[in-house]
């Protein structure tokens, strides 16, 4: 730990200036010359300054100044970047941009500030929040899209700051030219029990949902587009579901029944209302509010569900089938919508089933084609489907025919290193088909939920993905146990024990429904070594599953590159090929003290 005083002048008459309260966040810079650079800012230091410092390493890292941009309101709010340039708002509603190299204007713009009051027709405003940034792929290359929540506003210059919270408040979307696209101003209809409408969260940015998320001191959440045809008015778009709620709304009090919201010591204070700027992850939106109760005051940390969470689902396991050239065969099974009052076409303009034949490892062989799902399908009524399939030469001898629902958004909204076999099938299928990561309809919707069966925040996407066993008429003895799968973190922590998921799978034509096999579990180093002493347990594969799954934990290990084996030991393996993963690790040195040399892996049978 170091701490290094920066010694400057405590007045803007010099430019190497920084006083007042260092309020902001920083945003980190491209290293200046050889040093570590960043940029900050200060609120109540003569107005504002931003300042980007660099660390001299030649000079026990003292910092120094690089360049400064001076406000005349003072700088409250954290600041944001898109990488190229830094973002933020001074305490009078003026929103700020500067190059991170060398501190010029951002392109576009007509000067370091836009002064937003006076572009949406009020006299003066005040925040302390900070801008959502959102970068996007325009006709002529990345465009920055700016979203601000001014925390009161207004027309006559009077009542900005007074009352328990200020005036109402408005949001304002920016574009890449730096002129307005659209506002919208908080007035009575927005108000709770006359109480003024003050924004007092910094904007959420749902870019895979088009809507953009915020808080009021009332306790309301709103979620508006962030692209409108409507400029002085914005669009509502309905994105947060409740919890005893299927459609989705635009606009929802937080607060219970008894309570009221809370004021804060001051009014333009984070504690009252929804105060927690919120986040978004695994499909939900969390935050926080403050409030009341019987005159004391509390709090709630919440998670909603983003979008309306509809679940297409299949109900049918099909048996496994014989694939003969020239004799076609066909399948069903019944699909349902479920978690929603509305149809499919209510939802998404077009879903369909994709089809595949894969090989028993999972290896996309080739296409099967698709069924489209009928926009009329209505909630809990099961819709049957048809895929038909005959063998074509080149075809593994043994597999699987995969049928995934709507397979673009289980890509898009599943995780890249997912531990569900269903899930990573999918996964691997669409990304040998070369798919974008982008859902199949714009909709504001959403399946990373639980679900029965599928334990885990993706059973709503694992229930998506069917498959069934195919084998074509072949004499000899097929009897072959297999590891299809190991999965692992891309980094452990040194020292610390790190769980994996070992995949099994077993097919034969000998009538077993199951057998029993020494499997091991080590670790080695990536330069090689030699697995341990008495490793090895027994297991149970079954026989036409998916897979059989079987927990491990490696035990701490040491900093490096470590491959992590799961094998197989089977005599009379027909194809002993696919008897042995290895997957590799790094593993960090992240505090004092180290880890083990190679050692072996509890399984849990």
């Amino acid at each position: 730990m170091r701490r290094q005083a920066y010694e400057a002048p405590a007045t803007k008459q010099d430019e190497g200036g920084f006083g007042g309260f260092i309020t902001p966040s920083a945003v980190m810079a491209l290293p200046h010359g050889e040093n570590p650079s960043f940029v900050i800012g200060t609120d109540g230091f003569e107005g504002g300054r931003a300042i980007r410092l660099a660390l001299d390493r030649a000079n026990d890292y003292r910092p120094y100044r690089v360049w400064t941009v001076d406000g005349a309101a003072g700088f409250a709010g954290n600041f944001t970047s898109d990488g190229s340039s830094v973002y933020w708002l001074d305490t009078s509603g003026r929103l700020w941009g500067t190059e991170l190299e060398l501190g010029s204007k951002p392109t576009n713009w007509p000067s370091y500030s836009i002064n937003l009051p006076a572009l949406i027709g009020a006299r003066a405003a005040f925040t302390n929040t900070e801008p959502a940034v959102e970068v996007r792929q325009g006709p002529d290359g990345p465009e920055t899209h700016l979203y601000i929540t001014l925390r009161n506003y207004t027309d006559t210059g009077a009542d900005l700051r007074s009352g328990r919270t200020g005036n109402d408040g408005a949001v304002v979307a920016v574009g890449p030219d730096g002129q307005v696209k659209w506002f919208r101003k908080f007035g009575p209809a927005d108000r709770l029990n006359g109480e003024k409408a003050s924004m007092n969260t910094a904007p959420l940015a749902l870019v895979g949902r088009g809507a953009l998320l915020f808080g009021d001191v009332n306790g309301y959440l709103y979620t508006y587009s962030l692209d409108t045809g409507n400029a002085a008015g914005g669009d509502p778009r309905p994105a947060l579901i409740r919890p005893t709620d299927k459609a989705p709304t635009n606009r929802f009090l937080l607060l219970h029944d008894g309570e009221r919201p809370a004021d804060g010591p001051f009014n333009f204070s984070q504690f009252a209302g929804v105060g927690i700027d919120p986040v978004f992850v695994d499909g939900l939106l969390i935050t926080g509010y403050n409030f009341y109760w019987n005159g004391e005051p509390s709090g709630r940390l919440v998670a909603y569900r983003v979008g309306e969470a509809y679940d297409l689902r299949w109900l049918d396991s099909p048996e496994p089938v014989v694939l003969v050239p020239g004799a076609p065969v066909s399948v069903q099974a019944r699909v349902q919508l479920e978690l929603t009052s509305r149809t499919l076409g209510e939802l998404c303009e077009a879903v369909a089933v994709q089809w595949f034949l894969t090989d028993q490892n999972g290896r996309l062989v080739r296409s099967l084609g698709e069924t489209p799902l009928p926009p009329s399908l209505a909630p809990q009524q099961p819709h049957t489907v048809t895929v038909t399939v005959s063998a074509v030469e080149g075809d593994p001898e043994e597999g699987e025919i995969v049928g995934v629902i709507d397979l673009p958004s289980v890509y898009a909204l599943s995780a890249a290193h997912t531990a569900n076999p269903k899930v990573a099938l999918a996964r691997a299928i669409g990304a040998a088909l070369g798919l974008p990561a982008e859902k199949s309809c714009a909709g504001a919707v959403a399946e990373v939920v639980e679900r029965e069966g599928e334990p885990g925040p993706e059973g709503g996407l694992a229930n998506n993905v069917l498959t069934f066993a195919y084998n074509r008429p072949e004499q000899q003895v097929v009897d072959d146990p297999a590891v299809v799968g190991l999965m692992t973190p891309e980094m452990a922590e040194a020292g610390k024990p790190f769980e994996v998921g070992i995949y099994l799978d077993y097919r034969n034509n000998l009538g077993r429904s199951q057998i029993r096999v020494p499997l091991r579990l080590w670790a080695r180093p990536a330069a090689g070594g030699s697995p341990p002493a008495g490793a090895w347990r027994e297991v149970t594969i079954q026989h036409g599953a998916c897979c059989t799954a079987r927990p491990g934990t490696i035990p701490g290990l040491a900093a490096g590159v470590w491959e992590i084996i799961a094998e197989i030991d089977y005599p009379g393996d027909t194809r002993p090929e696919n008897n042995r993963v290895v997957r590799r690790v790094e593993v960090l040195d992240m505090r004092s003290g180290g880890g083990g040399g190679p050692e072996g892996g509890a399984i849990t049978d």
